[in-house]
């Protein structure tokens, strides 16, 4: 019912309606351990940013955070008076955020295990929660058919989303916080512009902009064939920029680290740096 990378793409763990959680070689496809104490499907799990934490939510109503080194549960998160259907870490692992269909949300401090909020809201199972990059913010998608925005700091509401005909099934940010992407049961995904709060429809140059980024090749770039001038940028840390002729930008990913140095070293050149010299 729910998979999950870790930072590293080593493993991948999977939940199950079995009841079980596994985690899996990614290199060998072989199974490393099997995760048991939940009694009832396994509906969501998540890896904490640094790895070493899966939290998994399940139809038995509870949240289960389990060591990844030696496979023991450490901590049982009970609250939620319904099946947990999503749970997401916060950026910097301290906060767990749950979505149930007791239509509330919660948040929980990871290092007690005890709640520090409930953000309710939702009229219908809550199906998806994500954090942005700064973890400031926390998205919901419900089978109410909206999408809420979240202040973590205060649990506040912040934006009611209306645009879909069904349950929205997910949410995800993109890595700047400024975009967020849903995705329902009525076949959609649509695209929100969080600055002004509205869908960006598909015939706005925004769009378009968001998911394709022009490429350009040029002489100043002699060793580059143009049909594999490729660069690529997404949620997780894979990224890649080989031989790109870029005319500007900042290139920061979600741990606020500047991806410059190694667009570089693929052989990336910044127009700005060109006229320089």
């Amino acid at each position: 019912m729910s998979v999950c990378f870790p930072p590293d793409g080593n493993t991948l763990a999977s939940g199950s309606d079995d009841m079980s959680i596994r985690l899996w070689d990614v290199k060998t496809g072989q199974q490393k351990a099997k995760l048991d104490g939940h009694s009832n499907y396994v509906m969501s799990v998540c890896f904490s940013p640094d790895g070493n934490t899966l939290a998994s939510g399940s139809r038995d109503q509870s949240i289960r955070l389990w060591d990844v080194k030696t496979g023991q549960q450490k901590a049982k998160l009970d609250g939620h008076s319904d099946y947990v259907r999503s749970v997401f870490f916060s950026p910097d692992g301290n906060i767990l955020a749950s979505g149930s269909a007791d239509q509330s949300i919660r948040l929980w401090d990871v290092k007690t295990g005890k709640q520090k909020a409930k953000l309710d809201g939702h009229t219908n199972v809550i199906l998806s929660v994500c954090f942005s990059s700064d973890g400031n913010t926390l998205a919901s998608g419900s089978a109410d058919q909206s999408i809420r925005l979240w202040d973590v700091k205060t649990g506040e509401q912040k934006v009611k989303l209306d645009g879909h005909s069904h349950y929205v099934v997910q949410v995800c940010f993109s890595p700047d916080g400024n975009t967020l992407a849903s995705g329902s049961s009525d076949h959609s995904i649509r695209v929100w512009d969080l600055k002004n709060g509205k869908e960006i429809q598909s015939d706005d140059k925004k769009y378009k902009d968001i998911l394709k980024i022009p490429l350009q090749n040029s002489s100043l770039l002699p060793n580059v064939n143009p049909d594999h001038t490729t660069i690529r940028i997404c949620q997780n840390p894979l990224l890649e920029a080989s031989g790109t002729l870029i005319l500007q930008g900042e290139f920061i990913n979600h741990q606020g680290k500047d991806l410059k140095p190694l667009f570089k070293s693929k052989g990336s050149c910044f127009l700005e740096e060109i006229k320089q010299k």
